[in-house]
């Protein structure tokens, strides 16, 4: 159920407003804050314009799920906003999307405790719309995880009936995954949404179950990055729903929360390897504990970043900003 029950339309509507808690007006004339789009006052929802793209957070649900005898179910939980990212443009003809791309990402399943999971691939995706994921894990597989990419009217390719990361709580693989594929800077920007799907009732003519894994990443063209042809500062929100701001230098990174810019102990200190052992991915070790490790992918401007944590897997897309 969505948070504005009140209609049922799951519309929420409120005002935009300048940002001004970044540290330099430059950033903040291309910050705004989304007045009484967020569940949490204390947590506003807020948006980064960039040149043809625009990311950060929109208005987040209340979700509940009473599964079948209690298979499946999922607890009244209230997410204050989610993650977005969105294109000036986007492309939709696979013969100009196709090929083999890295891809990395992070997934939730409510009803499995909102266990964490990351996704770490590679995918060779074909102009008929087919692919392959080999997943990068001990024992990973190569298979087509779901149908066809079928483009969409709303700029979107769907796959449905897309594995997830795991095995459905009640009944079959029922979720979808949405690539939505930006064109920035000539590149393809590659973002893959995965939709949960649940359903516990006999009358409504559609499937039993309760498949609900949830999560965004992001794919990359599997060619080579240069040091240095990536620096520059970086922002977006993590999958903590943190805003987090990257500074890439030659090998070095930084990342820290924007709006708390000289708290150190939210400052993460990155050392990057471009010898590339899979060409696009860019390994990171953290300067504090080399035990910590990580990767980068980049393509138009924008990275994504999945990192091992001992407390689960850590994911952010970050977009150029300066």
């Amino acid at each position: 159920t969505r948070s504005d029950a009140t209609n049922g339309q799951n519309v929420m509507t409120g005002k935009l407003a300048q940002e001004t808690g970044l540290p330099t007006d430059k950033l903040n004339q291309c910050a705004f804050q989304l007045l009484g789009a967020s569940l949490d006052a204390s947590r506003p929802a807020r948006l980064f314009l960039g040149e043809g793209v625009m990311g950060g957070t929109i208005p987040g649900a209340r979700i509940q799920f009473n599964g079948i005898a209690g298979a499946g179910a999922v607890p009244d939980t209230t997410f204050p906003y989610f993650q977005f990212i969105g294109f000036a443009q986007t492309e939709t003809d696979l013969s100009k999307i196709a090929g083999v791309y890295n891809g990395s990402g992070f997934h939730e399943i409510p009803s499995k405790n909102f266990a964490q999971v990351a996704q770490d691939y590679k995918m060779s995706l074909a102009a008929d719309g087919s692919f392959t994921v080999c997943d990068n894990k001990t024992g990973g597989t190569c298979k087509q995880k779901g149908n066809k990419f079928v483009p969409q009217g709303n700029g979107s390719l769907l796959s449905t009936n897309y594995e997830g990361e795991q095995q459905p709580s009640l009944g079959g693989v029922l979720g979808r995954a949405y690539l939505i594929v930006g064109k920035l800077r000539g590149q393809l920007v590659p973002i893959m949404i995965r939709v949960g799907y649940a359903n516990a009732s006999f009358t409504n003519l559609q499937p039993v179950g309760a498949d609900d894994e949830i999560g965004i990443g992001m794919m990359a063209p599997a060619v080579s990055i240069t040091q240095g042809s990536v620096n520059g500062e970086y922002i977006g929100v993590d999958s903590n729903f943190d805003y987090r701001t990257t500074a890439l230098v030659g090998a070095d990174a930084a990342q820290l929360d924007p709006f708390r810019a000289s708290d150190a102990t939210l400052a993460t200190a990155l050392k990057l390897d471009y010898s590339q052992t899979t060409a696009g991915v860019v390994t990171t070790t953290r300067k504090d504990n080399a035990t910590i490790t990580g990767k980068f992918m980049f393509t138009g401007g924008v990275f994504g970043f999945l990192e091992n944590r001992t407390t689960g897997p850590y994911f952010t897309v970050g977009a150029f900003v300066q």
